[in-house]
């Protein structure tokens, strides 16, 4: 799986393997990791030089990493595909893309419909996950580019929402 993290303001890519073994920015690290308080705090050696990790905060993730607090994310690359599917093509003007090529299971919206940030407007089924495409603000919708049922490629034009005042 793959993530993409921030942590006190630096991106990072990271790999991490079925078997285990991990890649920060495509390259190998030899690292152990040992949880001491579960979900909570964990003992890191990242090659040879230990560090200790606490959760401070999950929302939003704030961490104590050898006693410096730092602020923190890490985002799934399932996750980054949805968030990025969604683009504002002008001032109060959204665009919401499907991530990956997949099928159109539901449209929970009709054209004209007034929406509210978050709000549900279409699965989609791709790699047999069904991935909930959601309102990226307030608006209604303006365009439906296909129905239940169809088959879309990545970064194909779903909706298009224009902000609500």
């Amino acid at each position: 799986m793959r993530y993409e993290v921030q942590l006190a303001g630096r991106a990072t890519q990271v790999d991490i393997a079925n078997d285990g073994r991990f890649l920060v920015d495509g390259g190998a690290v030899a690292a152990d990791i040992e949880e001491t308080v579960r979900h909570r705090q964990w003992q890191i050696r990242i090659d040879g030089r230990p560090h200790e990790v606490t959760v401070l905060t999950r929302e939003p993730l704030r961490l104590l990493v050898d006693g410096v607090e730092v602020a923190a994310s890490a985002i799934d690359e399932r996750s980054a595909l949805a968030r990025r599917g969604t683009r504002q093509s002008g001032p109060g003007r959204h665009e919401v893309r499907a991530p990956m090529p997949g099928l159109l299971k539901a449209v929970h919206v009709a054209e004209g419909d007034l929406v509210e940030r978050d709000a549900a407007l279409i699965t989609l089924e791709a790699m047999k996950m069904e991935n909930e495409l959601r309102a990226p603000a307030r608006g209604r919708v303006v365009k439906l580019a296909a129905r239940a049922g169809t088959k879309v490629e990545g970064g194909a034009v779903l909706a298009v929402l224009t902000e609500a005042e």
